[in-house]
């Protein structure tokens, strides 16, 4: 049977596919799978195992085709439907697992697949959502607490459970320029910060970061720190670089702007430590392997898009937008040797930040209390055999809307 997935998010949703190819891949072994992606991340796509084929979506043509359907609807679907021709090699799919409830995603998931799992799957134009999308549009819409991983939910959508381990992107083998060739040598301590975020909302300000680098290089004379950030982001790694005092800037590298998606994964892969806030290079660097550590606000919640797999770091604001920030407790954390970390959960109380600390199992990715145990097991359970059609279960999509 051949098989496509359909993510058009951006990179942290495609990144946060993983857990459901590889559950594909374990589950339906005869099954094979391309995945139909953003044409700009589709080169991301060759580090993943169990795709055999990755097909480009261009956006930009789309959005220019959407402007003009007024004017001459005919041309723009006859011309829609040669370009999924096209980029599908004329290849025609038994199934689509579409993970998106954007028209633009049911729409290719019908011309491509003769059946459709996910939005679109009782038609191209039914309303209809099978029961993994309800639940998540009720969490969204209602914002209730929800402990089930978007990674997860992407699984329940293809029909399969959680892998019960955290899939994992082998470092790629590309060069790096030249002056960024000597990261993650030697006995320093590599840190990566990026610098941004697709949400300009969940962007920590220049000068904090520039507080939280200065407080770790003066800590640890082996820490080396790695700017990380798009073309769009030069301006605000500068402002950092502006914010440290001039001793410090021979032990720190900026690479915002100056690496493709495999350099960007490569730079990643070298580095002890990632941190950041809830953007898709923070959900890259712990599909490379790169303990991560997140600064979450702005509506962004541990529970749902903290960093898959275990032993990730999420420092979770009580506010949209935070006046202050935990840096001398993140400083520690990322120094702090020992597993255990005892010292910090009295600090993560402070101004109201909570520290969590990720974990997998096989109910999914979830997050615990610095120093206490995971209590959202057997919810999570719960959610599981509601929204997978269990008989013993009650719905979890009313018990979530009441």
């Amino acid at each position: 049977m051949k098989s496509l997935v359909i993510q058009l998010a951006r990179l942290g949703d495609l990144m946060q596919t993983l857990p459901a190819i590889a559950s594909l891949g374990a589950r339906k072994p005869h099954e094979t799978l391309d995945l139909l992606c953003g044409g700009a991340l589709a080169a991301i796509v060759s580090l993943f195992p169990g795709i055999d084929r990755v097909l480009p979506w261009d956006a930009d043509r789309w959005r220019r085709w959407v402007g003009d359907w007024p004017s001459r609807p005919a041309a723009i679907l006859a011309a829609g439907e040669a370009y999924l021709r096209e980029i599908s090699a004329s290849a025609s799919y038994d199934r689509a697992y579409n993970l998106n409830q954007h028209p633009r995603a049911i729409l290719a998931a019908h011309l491509l697949a003769g059946m459709v799992v996910g939005p679109g799957y009782a038609g191209p134009i039914s309303e209809d959502l099978p029961a993994w999308h309800r639940y998540l549009r009720q969490v969204a819409r209602e914002r209730r607490p929800n402990h089930v991983h978007l990674s997860d939910i992407f699984c329940g959508m293809c029909g399969v459970r959680p892998p019960g381990v955290s899939p994992t992107l082998s470092r790629p083998a590309v060069e790096l320029p030249s002056d960024l060739g000597c990261i993650g040598d030697g006995n320093a301590r590599w840190i990566g910060v990026i610098v941004g975020a697709g949400d300009l909302a969940r962007c920590l300000p220049p000068l904090v970061w520039a507080q939280w680098i200065t407080r770790l290089l003066d800590a640890d004379p082996d820490c080396r720190v790695v700017l990380i950030g798009t073309g769009g982001e030069l301006a605000r790694a500068r402002a950092i670089r502006e914010g440290l005092p001039p001793l410090l800037l021979g032990r720190l590298w900026d690479a915002s702007g100056r690496t493709d998606l495999l350099q960007l994964a490569s730079l990643l892969g070298r580095c002890q430590w990632v941190t950041g806030s809830d953007t898709g290079s923070l959900h890259l660097a712990a599909a490379v392997g790169t303990r991560t550590m997140g600064f979450y606000f702005a509506r962004a919640r541990v529970h749902e898009t903290g960093p898959y797999g275990e032993g990730h770091w999420i420092w979770q604001a009580p506010d949209y937008a935070p006046a202050t920030w935990p840096v001398v407790e993140s400083v520690s954390l990322v120094l702090e040797r020992s597993e255990e970390h005892s010292d910090v959960p009295e600090a993560s109380l402070r101004d109201g930040w909570q520290l969590w600390k990720g974990h997998v199992d096989e109910w999914g990715a979830s997050y615990s209390r610095a120093g206490e145990r995971d209590s959202s097991r057997a919810e999570r359970e719960q959610v599981w055999r509601d929204c997978m059609g269990d008989p013993q279960a009650a719905k979890a999509v009313a018990r979530v809307a009441s």
